[in-house]
Protein backbone atom coordinates (compact mmCIF):
# COMPACT_ATOMS: atom_id res chain seq x y z
CA UNK A 1 0.00 0.00 0.00
CA UNK A 2 1.25 3.50 -0.06
CA UNK A 3 1.77 6.40 2.13
CA UNK A 4 -1.74 7.83 1.56
CA UNK A 5 -3.89 4.29 1.89
CA UNK A 6 -1.56 3.57 5.04
CA UNK A 7 -2.77 7.23 6.28
CA UNK A 8 -6.24 6.95 5.76
CA UNK A 9 -5.99 3.28 7.59
CA UNK A 10 -4.36 5.36 10.34
CA UNK A 11 -7.39 7.79 10.77
CA UNK A 12 -10.36 5.32 10.63
CA UNK A 13 -9.02 3.12 13.07
CA UNK A 14 -7.80 -0.04 13.62
CA UNK A 15 -11.06 -2.07 12.73
CA UNK A 16 -10.45 -0.91 9.22
CA UNK A 17 -6.87 -2.12 9.48
CA UNK A 18 -8.17 -5.33 10.62
CA UNK A 19 -10.41 -5.20 7.04
CA UNK A 20 -7.62 -4.27 4.67
CA UNK A 21 -5.63 -6.58 6.00
CA UNK A 22 -8.19 -9.30 5.46
CA UNK A 23 -8.83 -8.46 1.93
CA UNK A 24 -5.25 -8.05 1.52
CA UNK A 25 -4.56 -11.90 3.19
CA UNK A 26 -7.32 -13.32 0.30
CA UNK A 27 -6.07 -15.26 -2.49
CA UNK A 28 -5.90 -13.90 -5.95
CA UNK A 29 -8.04 -15.71 -8.39
CA UNK A 30 -5.41 -17.05 -11.68
CA UNK A 31 -7.13 -16.83 -14.53
CA UNK A 32 -8.98 -19.86 -16.75
CA UNK A 33 -7.00 -21.61 -19.12
CA UNK A 34 -8.41 -21.27 -22.07
CA UNK A 35 -11.04 -23.91 -23.49
CA UNK A 36 -9.08 -26.03 -26.50
CA UNK A 37 -10.88 -25.80 -29.45
CA UNK A 38 -14.09 -28.40 -30.50
CA UNK A 39 -12.34 -30.06 -33.35
CA UNK A 40 -8.75 -30.51 -32.30
CA UNK A 41 -8.85 -34.32 -34.23
CA UNK A 42 -10.17 -33.07 -37.73
CA UNK A 43 -8.88 -29.99 -39.81
CA UNK A 44 -10.69 -26.59 -39.20
CA UNK A 45 -12.00 -26.84 -42.82
CA UNK A 46 -14.15 -30.02 -41.81
CA UNK A 47 -15.51 -28.23 -38.48
CA UNK A 48 -16.78 -25.78 -40.81
CA UNK A 49 -18.14 -28.24 -42.79
CA UNK A 50 -20.24 -29.98 -40.09
CA UNK A 51 -21.08 -26.68 -38.75
CA UNK A 52 -22.76 -25.68 -42.00
CA UNK A 53 -24.31 -29.31 -42.18
CA UNK A 54 -26.19 -28.92 -38.66
CA UNK A 55 -27.50 -25.50 -39.85
CA UNK A 56 -29.04 -26.45 -42.99
CA UNK A 57 -30.21 -29.72 -41.18
CA UNK A 58 -32.10 -27.33 -38.80
CA UNK A 59 -33.25 -25.10 -41.35
CA UNK A 60 -34.91 -28.31 -43.43
CA UNK A 61 -36.76 -29.30 -40.24
CA UNK A 62 -37.91 -25.84 -39.47
CA UNK A 63 -39.28 -25.38 -42.83
CA UNK A 64 -40.89 -28.98 -43.08
CA UNK A 65 -42.56 -28.07 -39.62
CA UNK A 66 -43.85 -24.85 -40.79
CA UNK A 67 -45.04 -26.00 -43.96
CA UNK A 68 -46.96 -29.29 -42.30
CA UNK A 69 -48.54 -26.76 -40.06
CA UNK A 70 -49.56 -24.13 -42.62
CA UNK A 71 -50.85 -27.18 -44.96
CA UNK A 72 -52.92 -28.94 -41.82
CA UNK A 73 -56.72 -28.78 -42.24
CA UNK A 74 -58.81 -28.98 -38.84
CA UNK A 75 -60.55 -31.28 -37.37
CA UNK A 76 -63.96 -32.09 -38.17
CA UNK A 77 -66.38 -30.34 -36.15
CA UNK A 78 -63.42 -27.98 -35.37
CA UNK A 79 -64.00 -24.42 -35.59
CA UNK A 80 -62.17 -23.19 -38.72
CA UNK A 81 -59.90 -19.76 -37.74
CA UNK A 82 -60.36 -18.07 -41.19
CA UNK A 83 -64.30 -18.40 -40.75
CA UNK A 84 -64.11 -16.53 -37.34
CA UNK A 85 -64.50 -13.31 -39.37
CA UNK A 86 -67.64 -14.25 -41.62
CA UNK A 87 -69.38 -16.91 -39.12
CA UNK A 88 -71.57 -14.12 -37.52
CA UNK A 89 -73.00 -13.24 -41.25
CA UNK A 90 -74.91 -17.23 -41.46
CA UNK A 91 -76.55 -16.10 -38.16
CA UNK A 92 -77.66 -19.70 -38.10
CA UNK A 93 -78.15 -22.28 -35.17
CA UNK A 94 -74.80 -23.79 -35.93
CA UNK A 95 -73.20 -20.50 -36.76
CA UNK A 96 -74.15 -19.00 -33.41
CA UNK A 97 -72.87 -22.12 -31.64
CA UNK A 98 -69.40 -21.88 -32.87
CA UNK A 99 -69.62 -17.71 -31.56
CA UNK A 100 -70.37 -18.35 -28.44
CA UNK A 101 -67.57 -21.87 -28.43
CA UNK A 102 -64.90 -19.51 -29.31
CA UNK A 103 -65.91 -16.66 -26.90
CA UNK A 104 -63.38 -15.99 -24.30
CA UNK A 105 -63.45 -16.06 -20.32
CA UNK A 106 -63.32 -12.23 -20.06
CA UNK A 107 -66.27 -12.14 -22.85
CA UNK A 108 -64.31 -11.17 -25.74
CA UNK A 109 -63.31 -12.97 -28.83
CA UNK A 110 -59.48 -12.38 -30.89
CA UNK A 111 -59.72 -8.52 -31.10
CA UNK A 112 -62.74 -5.92 -30.41
CA UNK A 113 -63.42 -5.43 -34.12
CA UNK A 114 -64.87 -8.99 -33.84
CA UNK A 115 -66.42 -8.79 -30.84
CA UNK A 116 -68.55 -5.51 -31.51
CA UNK A 117 -69.43 -7.81 -34.69
CA UNK A 118 -70.22 -11.20 -32.60
CA UNK A 119 -72.14 -9.23 -30.16
CA UNK A 120 -74.81 -8.18 -32.88
CA UNK A 121 -75.12 -11.17 -34.28
CA UNK A 122 -75.82 -12.67 -30.54
CA UNK A 123 -78.41 -9.91 -29.99
CA UNK A 124 -81.06 -11.82 -30.85
CA UNK A 125 -80.04 -14.90 -29.87
CA UNK A 126 -82.74 -17.74 -28.84
CA UNK A 127 -81.41 -20.11 -26.56
CA UNK A 128 -80.08 -18.95 -22.91
CA UNK A 129 -76.71 -19.93 -22.74
CA UNK A 130 -76.59 -17.25 -26.27
CA UNK A 131 -78.26 -14.44 -24.10
CA UNK A 132 -75.59 -15.04 -21.37
CA UNK A 133 -72.89 -14.52 -24.39
CA UNK A 134 -74.28 -11.65 -25.31
CA UNK A 135 -74.58 -9.68 -21.73
CA UNK A 136 -70.88 -11.09 -21.21
CA UNK A 137 -69.77 -9.63 -24.87
CA UNK A 138 -71.43 -5.90 -23.84
CA UNK A 139 -70.13 -5.82 -20.61
CA UNK A 140 -67.01 -6.12 -22.00
CA UNK A 141 -67.71 -3.96 -24.65
CA UNK A 142 -68.67 -0.90 -21.69
CA UNK A 143 -65.66 -1.70 -20.23
CA UNK A 144 -63.53 -0.60 -23.32
CA UNK A 145 -65.99 2.07 -24.48
CA UNK A 146 -67.19 0.33 -27.46
CA UNK A 147 -70.82 -0.67 -28.34
CA UNK A 148 -72.25 -3.65 -30.31
CA UNK A 149 -72.22 -3.10 -34.19
CA UNK A 150 -75.93 -2.05 -35.46
CA UNK A 151 -78.11 -4.21 -37.34
CA UNK A 152 -77.60 -2.02 -40.27
CA UNK A 153 -73.71 -2.14 -39.69
CA UNK A 154 -73.47 -6.10 -39.28
CA UNK A 155 -75.44 -6.26 -42.68
CA UNK A 156 -73.58 -3.91 -44.41
CA UNK A 157 -70.28 -5.78 -43.09
CA UNK A 158 -71.85 -9.18 -44.49
CA UNK A 159 -72.36 -7.59 -47.62
CA UNK A 160 -69.24 -6.45 -47.78
CA UNK A 161 -67.78 -10.09 -46.88
CA UNK A 162 -69.96 -11.42 -49.72
CA UNK A 163 -68.83 -8.90 -52.05
CA UNK A 164 -65.08 -9.98 -51.52
CA UNK A 165 -65.91 -13.77 -51.34
CA UNK A 166 -67.66 -13.30 -54.79
CA UNK A 167 -64.44 -11.62 -56.54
Amino acid sequence: MNRDLEETLDELGPDFRKVAGRLLAAREVAPRTPRRPRFTVCEPRLAGRVRRAGYLVAASLFAAIALAMFLQRPASGAFDVRSAYTVAYARDAASLAAIVASQRSDGSWANDWLTRQNAAALRDAQTEEMRVAYRRAVRYLRSKGLAPLTGDELRERGETAAAWRRG
